[in-house]
């Protein structure tokens, strides 16, 4: 499965029992030629729950280029980001408009300088 930058994604996120899973949406935010050559991919958390206004970029249907979010608005969480092995990616549910995806890497820009 090719994961492109900017694609939104549903990820096997295991409890701490490690018994049970829930499946929670990402965006991948690792460049497409990162996610080719690499076991994993970088990505960021998405919730429906925005509450860190400095940090969370609210995402609604006219961002989304291809495929659809469930819940609107959803908030990409800059400031919580993680790295997943490919093989726990459920599907690719979305992929972010060119313009939302450069907002986002100029706010990760943000937070690491």
């Amino acid at each position: 499965m090719l994961m492109k930058q900017g694609s939104i994604i549903l990820v096997d996120f295991s409890y701490s029992n490690l018994k049970e899973a829930k499946f929670r949406p990402a965006l991948v935010i690792s460049n497409s030629e990162y996610n080719e050559d690499s076991i994993d991919i970088v990505v960021l958390r998405v919730t429906s729950r925005g509450r860190d206004r400095k940090w969370d970029i609210e995402i609604l249907k006219n961002d989304i280029a291809a495929g659809t979010i469930d819940i609107e608005p959803s908030y990409i969480k800059i400031d919580s980001l993680y790295t997943v092995e490919k093989n726990i990616i459920r599907k690719v549910v979305a992929r972010l408009k060119e313009g939302k995806i450069k907002e986002i890497r100029q706010k990760l820009l943000e937070l690491f300088s």
